[in-house]
Formats: C-alpha cells, sequence, structure tokens
C-alpha cells in the first residue's frame, strides 16, 4: 500500500493559508529560505504522516526541483521517504540518489516530443509583456514556469496559453503567481505507477490540490483534492475535503489512515 502525495498547498502551507488564531494547537515551520520560515504543517498533522509513514509508503509528489523539495526539513529529520517524485514526475529520487533508468526514459521522451522546452521559451518571450512577467524558468529542460504579477497578466491571454499549449501536447497550469507549461508525458501519476510498480504496491492513494494533480487522483485507488484547490473547481465530481487551508492536511492524512485500517479490517 502507498500514498503518493502533491506538497505545497496539500500536506504544506505558506502563511497565507492560514490564521494562527483559528488554529486549535501549534502550527509548525517545515521549510525556511534565506533564514525566512515559509511552509507550516499543524502539529497534528505531522503526527498523523509520522503514523502514515510507518504504516504504509509514503512517496512526496511535487513539481518542486530537487533543490525545492530538499529545503523540506521534515522530510530530511523527521520523515525520511525512501522514494520523493519531483519535477512534476520528470524525476525519482530513491534514498536521495536520482533514479538513472527512469531518467533516461524521461530523457527519450523529450527528444521525441513534438516541441521542444526552448520552442514554448520562445513562444513566451514573443507574446509576453514586461509589465506583468516577473520571470521565466526552464526546469531542467523538464518545462516551463513562469512567475507573474497576477493583477497586470492578461486573461485572455493565458486561455491563449492554454489552448496553444494544449495544441501542442503540453499542460498549462496557472497557480496563483506561477505558470506552469509542462509536456503531457511528464507527469505525477507516470511517475508514481513507475515506483508503486518497482516497489510491488498494488493499491496506491493520492493527494493534490492542482491540475496538474487530476491525473494522480483520477488514476490512484482512491485520491482525494482540499477544497480550496484548483483542482476543486473543473474536478469538484472527485473526492474533496471539507476543511480547507492548512487544516485540509491534518483530514487528508486521517481520510488515508483510515482507507488502510479499514482495508485491513475487511481482510481478517
Amino acid at each position: 500500500m502507498m500514498f503518493a502525495s502533491d506538497l505545497d498547498r496539500t500536506l504544506i502551507y505558506s502563511h497565507k493559508f492560514f490564521e494562527s488564531e483559528q488554529i486549535s494547537g501549534h502550527v509548525r515551520n517545515v521549510e525556511k529560505l534565506n533564514g525566512k520560515e515559509i511552509s507550516f504543517m499543524t502539529e497534528k498533522a505531522i503526527v498523523l504522516l509520522q503514523e502514515l509513514a510507518k504504516e504504509m509508503m509514503f512517496v512526496p509528489v511535487t513539481t518542486r526541483t530537487i533543490e525545492q523539495y530538499n529545503r523540506v526539513t521534515l522530510f530530511q529529520h523527521e520523515i525520511r521517504p525512501f522514494y520523493a517524485i519531483t519535477c512534476n514526475g520528470g524525476v525519482v529520487l530513491e534514498n536521495g540518489e536520482v533514479d538513472r533508468y527512469w531518467q533516461d526514459h524521461i530523457k527519450n521522451k523529450i527528444k521525441n516530443g513534438a516541441i521542444s522546452v526552448e520552442d514554448v521559451k520562445r513562444k513566451i518571450e514573443e507574446t509576453s509583456d514586461a509589465s506583468w512577467l516577473k520571470s521565466i524558468r526552464v526546469v531542467d529542460q523538464f518545462f516551463v514556469y513562469l512567475v507573474i504579477n497576477t493583477e497586470l497578466t492578461p486573461h485572455e491571454l493565458m486561455g491563449y496559453y492554454s489552448k496553444w499549449a494544449a495544441e501542442h501536447g503540453w499542460i498549462f497550469s496557472l497557480q496563483g503567481r506561477k505558470v506552469y507549461f509542462i509536456p503531457s508525458f511528464i507527469n505525477k501519476w507516470d511517475a508514481t505507477r513507475y515506483v508503486a510498480d518497482k516497489e510491488g504496491k498494488s493499491r496506491v492513494y493520492t493527494a493534490g490540490d492542482s491540475n496538474l494533480d487530476v491525473c494522480l487522483i483520477e488514476q490512484a485507488d482512491f485520491g482525494i483534492i482540499p477544497r480550496h484547490g484548483e483542482a476543486a473547481v473543473d474536478f469538484s465530481h472527485l473526492e474533496l475535503t471539507k476543511k480547507t487551508g492548512v487544516l485540509a492536511s491534518e483530514e487528508i492524512i486521517e481520510t488515508i489512515l483510515s482507507k488502510r485500517r479499514n482495508l485491513i479490517m475487511t481482510h481478517r
């Protein structure tokens, strides 16, 4: 049995997703950047995740780069997943090291893709405006992401990007001030299935908040979306949490633990 979960806005949260006075119990920092505390979980969620990691395989699945994933101190000291999936499925880490078989598989896919990362980057540069585009970055030749000014970004252009990406076999995802362009063959579910097959895990539970997580939710034996998530808008027919913000993390882990324990009881 395996639990594969997105991190940001699913298990871990920035300041803007909770008001400390509304949280019963303590909230703990789980990530720092340049000395600043930037990501948090409730103490209860951490304890629950520790329980879960003892009872089943826990695999973080994130669009973060390896460097960004390694900033999450919780996974470096207290809960140490043997596997982690980064770069939206582009990289599988096994005990902290890059899985070379999966890396070669992805590189071959990129080589034979309809359009390249450079083509996408060029398209954005030709159509964007410095008034709203703060930065553009290519992540390890896997995908492109933008940091934008949400107030100044033209909505019609975002609609055009979404359509253009789909026509060329890419996925477009607008997540707050970040915009992602990712080849459809680099996705969280394929990497998760690879790890599950490798470890002989026939049952996979998942969680995620964005449209990039929909494949993860739909293909799993059971998947859940935090109610505040981007994916909850267009995929409300899927399982949603009752709670929002940082408290959704607790509900997600409790739900997965309950699913596992109920399954064990029915097979006794």
